[in-house]
């Protein structure tokens, strides 16, 4: 049987379902009613486009802003550094100058052709001791063979004009120049003895003829030697060592403390390339202050002088030999007949430990020591024998009248391949009398012996050879010629001596195998 609906009741179910609906979407939390929102509408008219990216939640660039508060309060802690390298630029680079000398030679040919040559570098203007006016202190090599007019010293700020009078030494390869004004801005003089290394230091100049140019770094280094330096005619050394940068055109210019004071004029550096690899050098002002005095008092310097020739090999295994704890002072290679030292007591083979109260650091500080000395005045010396501290008092003399010429020794012949590590000089009277024995001794004389050879325990410096087999010997050679041609026998070869022990001549044998 077939059931039919009424057309009013299927509305009035219609209508309480609507009902029903409108109250239970009144009845949803509010969250999930904002996570429907609805869909927006677009208009053909409209451009909807991608959607903005979200601005973040703090103020744009925040974080940069902390990064740099936080690098300016770290700044202000060593900000007075800063300002202090900044000072002694301003301090100093008004008397830092650039110089240009024009230099006329000749060149290696037959006809003497002419030569034209600049020759670029840096000096400072300076105040002498007891001297009017100001000077230009700087490297002789810069202004070598140029005269007065031929040099250009060009200021801080561009004005040049030539020197009135030129004073050079070689020998530390310093020049003054004489300024015929005395308006201009002149740097202090320091004490670069007091120069520590680890300090800080500037170098100024003109490298690569880039003027009133300032490069900092530390003293790197005391009392070094550069033996280019020496072979071209460089005595006096002790260097300052800095890794300020050093480049060409920079010889002459100073080395400055944070004093705004030179301790140095810089001079030269160590490289394989022609620039500045750290390692440069400076020469102490208080050497180049001397040799400024000297030059502008005498026209020339006049350096004291012991009468002795310095070993410049002076190695660990030497001073353990002497009985030293390490390399320290000045081993005496040679003594001149009738020197200071001769006639002070010095001899071959004695270290000079300290010099009128000084503690000698090594030969070359000796050097500078002994050159700065008053000529004619009495020096305190401690010299190191026998394994002992000894002291005397020397009368220093004039470099020039005491010019100790070395001996010319007979080297060992090769014993199985290897050198013997001995060193003989055929002794006369003139040679006994440089070495501070008496003239009338014969033999060979015992110059150098090596710590680590076989005569090591057999030979002093200074021993004379006098027999070898009991046999009368007159030189050198013939030492020589027993020592090698000797063959191994159980008794070994019987050499007599003469040996120096506290002043005086003793008699010796030794057996070498």
């Amino acid at each position: 049987m077939e059931r039919s609906t009424s057309p009013l009741l299927l509305a009035g179910m219609l209508a309480l379902g609507v009902l029903l609906g409108m109250n239970l979407d009144r009845g949803r939390p509010a969250s999930a009613q904002a996570a429907r929102p609805p869909a927006p509408v677009a208009t053909p008219s409209e451009d909807v486009g991608p959607a903005p990216a979200p601005v973040p939640s703090t103020i744009k660039g925040q974080p940069e802003d902390a990064i740099y508060g936080q690098l300016a309060r770290q700044y202000a802690q060593f900000e007075h550094v800063n300002r202090t390298f900044e000072l002694v630029a301003r301090a100093v680079s008004p008397s830092v100058v650039h110089l240009v000398a024009h230099k006329v030679g000749h060149k290696d040919d037959e006809a003497q052709t002419r030569e034209y040559t600049e020759e670029t570098g840096s000096g400072v203007i300076i105040r002498a001791d007891g001297a009017r006016g100001l000077f230009v202190l700087t490297n002789n090599h810069v202004v070598a063979n140029a005269s007065a007019g031929q040099i250009d010293i060009f200021l801080s700020d561009g004005r040049s004009f030539h020197p009135s009078r030129v004073w050079a030494d070689s020998k530390a390869d310093i020049a003054v120049l004489k300024l015929d004004r005395d308006n201009l801005p002149a740097a202090r003089l320091g004490n670069s003895d007091d120069a520590p290394v680890g300090s800080w230091v500037v170098a100024m100049g003109s490298p690569f003829g880039l003027n009133q140019s300032v490069s900092q770094g530390i003293i790197s280094g005391r009392g070094r030697h550069e033996p280019d330096l020496e072979r071209a005619g460089v005595e006096n050394q002790d260097f300052l060592q800095t890794d300020a940068a050093i480049n060409p055109g920079n010889s002459g210019g100073p080395l400055v403390n944070m004093k705004g004071e030179v301790v140095g004029i810089n001079i030269a550096i160590l490289s394989n390339g022609g620039g500045n690899e750290g390692v440069g050098f400076s020469v102490p002002i208080n050497l180049a202050r001397w040799i400024m005095g000297q030059l502008l008092a005498n026209g020339r310097v006049n350096r004291g002088a012991l009468g002795v020739n310095l070993n410049p090999e002076f190695h660990p295994e030497h001073a353990l030999s002497l009985g030293l704890d390490r390399p320290r002072g000045a081993w005496i290679k040679e003594v001149g007949a009738q020197s200071p030292a001769a006639l002070g007591g010095i001899r071959i083979g004695d270290v000079i430990l300290r010099f009128n109260g000084v503690e000698v650091i090594d030969l070359n500080h000796l050097i500078n020591l002994v050159s700065m000395a008053p000529i004619g005045q009495p020096a305190d010396v401690i010299v190191w024998r026998d394994r002992r501290e000894m002291a005397t008092k020397l009368t220093i003399a004039d470099k020039d009248r005491f010019a100790v010429a070395p001996a010319k020794p007979a080297r060992a012949p090769a014993a199985g391949g290897a050198a013997m590590g001995l060193e003989l000089a055929t002794l006369d009277g003139p040679s006994a009398r440089r070495l501070g024995l008496p003239e009338s001794i014969r033999g060979a004389a015992v110059m150098k012996v090596e710590p680590d050879s076989q005569w090591a325990g057999y030979f002093r410096p200074l021993d004379v050879i006098h027999s070898v087999a009991g046999r009368p010997v007159r030189s050198a050679d013939e030492v020589m010629q027993a020592l090698g041609a000797r063959r191994a026998s159980s008794g070994g070869l019987e050499l007599g001596l003469h040996r120096l022990t506290d002043g005086v001549l003793q008699a010796s044998k030794v057996r070498v195998p």
